[in-house]
């Protein structure tokens, strides 16, 4: 992710798919794992992915500015 926008964006439609996956598994009468559970995994794979994201990005700036500090 470069911008905030970006972020927030990913962030929407993650959590749209995880909380749609949720309310098709509790309210759909018919075919509730059909649409549920495929919903549910995506949403939790999309905003698991940004927050992994984020991290190794954090990581990597902190490491660029212990290199910077070392010299």
């Amino acid at each position: 992710m470069s911008s905030g926008t970006g972020l927030i964006f990913s962030y929407i439609i993650g959590l749209t798919f995880l909380i749609g996956g949720v309310v098709f598994l509790l309210f759909l009468e018919e075919n509730r794992f059909l649409f549920g559970i495929p919903y549910t995994i995506l949403g939790v794979l999309i905003v698991g992915g940004i927050h992994a994201s984020l991290r190794r990005r954090k990581r990597r700036e902190a490491e660029a500015a212990a290199e910077l500090d070392a010299e």
